[in-house]
């Protein structure tokens, strides 16, 4: 049994995850385009687009 704390607060579909070249998932970079700051080396990325889609969630956004 989970706290309050452990459940996601929202869950979404998408449609691909970032990840590196080496196939490591970027949460850090998803966490910056959605509080609107600059992802630096998306060239190290293997699918860069997929930022695109989540800086356009409106449900990410906070107050």
């Amino acid at each position: 049994h989970a706290s309050p704390r452990h459940v996601p607060a929202k869950i979404l579909a998408v449609p691909d995850i970032p990840y590196t070249l080496n196939m490591k998932k970027v949460e850090i970079a998803v966490r910056k385009v959605i509080h609107n700051q600059p992802v630096r080396n998306r060239d190290a990325l293997r699918n860069p687009e997929v930022l695109d889609f989540y800086a356009g969630l409106t449900e990410l956004q906070q107050d």
